[in-house]
């Protein structure tokens, strides 16, 4: 009983530790929430869908050995990357937009440290952490523009505006000295950076205002166009493997956590796998005494005292035989006259047990006394 508490107790704090450290984590971690992989509140799953059931062809960039954005997208999306941009791969960004493409690119996270930074100063802008008066969640839209349908108010939850040295930005929402959301020309495309992504994920979308506001966004685009949702820099570099997909996910980590709780099971219960091995009891031979008992056993009760000493006496005429160096195949009479040359001496006395063990005998004491003495007359030889 103590042992099957403990049993129960290791696996209870296991499970913990699964809950604790497992799958359930990782929609807290910054930057795989805000995938479109992921379906939490803070996820981008349901743009995603959106943009599919709106006929748009959308794709993500994912798995390959090298970042580089689609050539033929006409909108890339980028929203709260966790892997951080290199100087090379914002470079190749800003050209594919000066080449007429369309960037959405958005992060509430403020500093030089995230890993939209490079890809915010490859077009001269900068997330900056608002003072404490400017903490606000909602956002007025400042274009007219922005009426197909109408969007008055976003609903931001930002911790943070851009900042620009450029004289060609336009402030499309929040305050004209604190802008929420961005939009600029480079070469041929277009940018719209925004300070805030709840509009774009999961619950942001459920907001009225934010759906029309991704909707005016999506203007810029051709209906029917490539949309690209970049989660190459939400760490999806590598194609999914056996072991990925055992520790990155809610039934992998219900394999482990079941092959843990059997191999417990058959740990603590003394479950061994290889082959039993049987006892030394089971495996010894028994004794010729035991088979000469039970035999003796069996002829006695079954009242065969003849055919016992009929082989007694077979026995002790071959032993008789050999022991003078004579034929165990002779008669009663050759074999005597033969050991009467031999053992003149001896030969009345084998006479006369053979004689005796041949014909009727009283009782068991009787055929005892003749069966020891027909041994000491055969050891005597």
């Amino acid at each position: 009983m103590r042992r099957d508490l403990l049993i129960l107790s290791g696996l209870f704090v296991a499970l913990a530790l699964v809950i604790a450290l497992g799958p359930g984590r990782a929609s807290n971690v910054p930057g795989w929430s805000t995938s479109s992989h992921a379906s939490g509140p803070a996820g981008a799953l349901a743009l995603y869908r959106w943009l599919a059931a709106l006929d748009y062809d959308v794709g993500r960039l994912q798995y390959t050995e090298r970042f580089a954005p689609d050539p033929q997208a006409a909108l890339v999306i980028v929203l709260g990357p966790s892997e951080r941009y290199s100087r090379d791969e914002a470079a190749a960004v800003a050209a594919w937009v000066a080449e007429g493409g369309t960037l959405l690119l958005a992060d509430d996270r403020p500093g030089q440290a995230v890993a939209s930074a490079p890809l915010f100063a490859a077009f001269e802008l900068e997330l900056v952490a608002p003072a404490a008066e400017q903490s606000t969640t909602l956002a007025p839209v400042l274009q007219p523009g922005f009426s197909s349908p109408p969007a008055r108010t976003i609903v931001t939850g930002s911790r943070a505006w851009l900042r620009s040295q450029r004289d060609d930005v336009a402030s499309l929402a929040g305050a004209d000295d604190a802008p929420v959301l961005l939009g600029l020309r480079h070469g041929e495309g277009y940018v719209f950076a925004s300070a805030a992504l709840f509009p774009f994920t999961n619950r942001g979308l459920a907001q009225d205002d934010n759906a029309a506001l991704v909707l005016n966004l999506l203007r810029r685009v051709p209906a029917g166009a490539r949309v690209v949702f970049d989660e190459y820099h939400h760490g999806f570099v590598r194609a999914p493997s056996l072991g990925s997909l055992l520790l990155g996910t809610a039934w992998g980590w219900a394999i482990l956590y079941t092959a843990l709780v059997l191999a417990a099971y058959l740990a603590f219960t003394g479950r061994r796998f290889g082959r039993p091995i049987p006892l030394q009891a089971e495996t010894a031979r028994r004794s010729s005494a035991e088979y000469l008992e039970s035999m003796a056993g069996l002829l006695r009760r079954a009242g065969r005292r003849e055919a016992l000493q009929a082989h007694y006496r077979a026995s002790f005429k071959r032993r008789l035989a050999r022991a003078s160096g004579l034929s165990p195949q002779l008669d009663d009479e050759a074999l005597l006259a033969a050991l009467a040359e031999v053992a003149p001496g001896e030969a009345p006395r084998a006479r006369a047990l053979l004689n005796e063990l041949a014909g009727p005998v009283a009782d068991e004491a009787r055929l005892l006394r003749l069966v020891a003495e027909a041994d000491s007359l055969v050891h005597a030889r």
